[in-house]
C-alpha cells in the first residue's frame, strides 16, 4: 500500500467516526471537538517547545477533575488557562531557541565583533567618548539647556543614521521628525534621554541595543549591526505651527 493510500485510509477513518457520531449527543461533539483540539495544541507544544504532554497522565487527571461532583466552570476556566500557560511556555521556549540560533549565526558574529571594534577604536583616539551602563556610547556636540527628557516626552529631531562604514540608511534632511524615546529602537531612546532641548549629540549603538539578531532587512541593516545616529533636539513637547 502506497503513503497515499495510507492518507486516504486514515482520512475516511476519521470521516467515519465524524459522520457516525450521535449529533443528537451534543455534549458527545462538545467533547470530539475539545480533543481534536487538544490533541494539535499537544502536538505544536512538542514542535515548537520541546514540551511533551504525556496524553493518557493527562485523561487521568481531567477525568478525575471533570467527573467530581464538586468540578465548576471556575475550575474548568482554570484548567484551559492552564492549558494556554503551557502554550505559552511553548511559544516562548521556541522563541528562545530560534534567536540563539541567530545570535550564533557567524553573520551576527561578525557584525558584532566588528561593531565591538569600531567603538573600542573610537574612544582610544576620542577620550569624550562617553559609555553608559547599557552598553550605550556618545559624544556631545552641544549640550542643551532646559529639563532632560522623559518616555512621556514628544521630542521634535533632526538626525542621521549611518552604518559603520558610513553608509546612510536613514536622513531626516534637516527637517525635525517627532516621536518619543519608547518608540524607537532601545539605545536611541536612551541617547535621548540623556538629552535637552537643543542639544546635539552623536549616538554609537550597539547591535543589542539596536536591532538585534533580527536586523532591518529593509533598511539593509544587519544582524547585530552598530549604528551611529547624529541627533538633534529641535524641540520637546512643542505644538506644531499650523
Amino acid at each position: 500500500m502506497t503513503p497515499e493510500q495510507l492518507k486516504k485510509d486514515a482520512y475516511i477513518r476519521g470521516m467515519q467516526v465524524a459522520i457516525m457520531a450521535d449529533t443528537s449527543d451534543i455534549a458527545y461533539l462538545q467533547g470530539l471537538r475539545a480533543g481534536v483540539n487538544l490533541a494539535q495544541n499537544f502536538d505544536a507544544m512538542a514542535k515548537q517547545g520541546g514540551i511533551d504532554i504525556d496524553r493518557n497522565v493527562f485523561m487521568a487527571s481531567f477525568k478525575k477533575a471533570f467527573l467530581a461532583d464538586s468540578v465548576n466552570s471556575d475550575e474548568l476556566s482554570a484548567n484551559n488557562m492552564a492549558l494556554q500557560l503551557m502554550m505559552q511556555r511553548a511559544q516562548q521556549r521556541s522563541e528562545e531557541r530560534r534567536k540563539a540560533e541567530l545570535e550564533n549565526a557567524p553573520e551576527a558574529k561578525a557584525n558584532r565583533e566588528a561593531g565591538e571594534k569600531f567603538i573600542a577604536d573610537l574612544k582610544a583616539k576620542d577620550p569624550s567618548i562617553k559609555t553608559t551602563e547599557s552598553g550605550l556610547s556618545y559624544k556631545v556636540i552641544t549640550e542643551g539647556a532646559g529639563d532632560s527628557i522623559t518616555d512621556t516626552d514628544r521630542v521634535a529631531v533632526i538626525y542621521k543614521g549611518e552604518l559603520t562604514d558610513g553608509t546612510v540608511f536613514d536622513d531626516s534632511k534637516g527637517e525635525a521628525r517627532t516621536f518619543s524615546p519608547r518608540s524607537v529602537v532601545p539605545g536611541f531612546g536612551e541617547g535621548l534621554k540623556l538629552m535637552k532641548k537643543g542639544a546635539k549629540y552623536i549616538l554609537y549603538i550597539p547591535g543589542d541595543l539596536a536591532y538585534g539578531v533580527e536586523g532591518q532587512p529593509y533598511a539593509k541593516i544587519g544582524p547585530n549591526q552598530t549604528l551611529v545616529f547624529t541627533v538633534e533636539v529641535a524641540g520637546v513637547n512643542e505644538t506644531p505651527k499650523k
